[in-house]
């Protein structure tokens, strides 16, 4: 006969507690990488100079994307730190990284070092899951869909 606790700690959901720390933990993780990113690129080429390097890449509208993949970095990697506008700040930044696998990363195949899309598509995979879960109770979001939920004493009847 199987133990339903052993089975349950394989199968079954994980702790809120856990999820919400593990969440935690990869906010602030790509939060991090993106920001670094967005302020690399920003520094060294700015928004003129990715619109050029992208133009050059082959990516369609350069002059839409480029701003959009530099603001979508500095603005969204603070976002996901923060657990603020999780969601949308997610989307757009896994959008960046379909984009980034699909017009520079593919030719070269799986490996970083070769250039490939080992590095983005991790970094879009964990979008995606934060874009489907939120940020979790430890983040801005929580904080204010709380306050928003929480009834006050005027709202409670008589």
């Amino acid at each position: 006969m199987t133990d339903r606790s052993s089975l349950a700690l394989l199968t079954g959901p994980a702790p809120r507690p856990l999820v919400d720390g593990t969440l935690l933990l990869i906010r602030l993780a790509l939060g991090v990488i993106f920001f670094a990113h967005g302020w690399d690129t920003f520094q060294n080429l700015g928004v003129s100079g990715t619109i050029d390097l992208q133009r050059e890449s082959g990516i369609p509208l350069p002059e839409l994307a480029g701003p959009f993949t530099v603001f979508a970095e500095l603005i969204g990697g603070p976002l996901l730190a923060l657990g603020a506008l999780t969601r949308p700040a997610a989307l757009a930044l896994g959008v960046v990284m379909v984009g980034a696998i699909a017009f520079i990363h593919a030719p070269h195949g799986i490996f970083v070092e070769n250039g490939g899309i080992e590095l983005v598509l991790v970094l879009a995979a964990a979008c995606l899951v934060l874009a489907v879960q939120g940020a979790g109770r430890f983040g801005v979001d929580s904080l204010i869909a709380t306050r928003w939920s929480t009834p006050t004493r005027r709202d409670v009847p008589a």
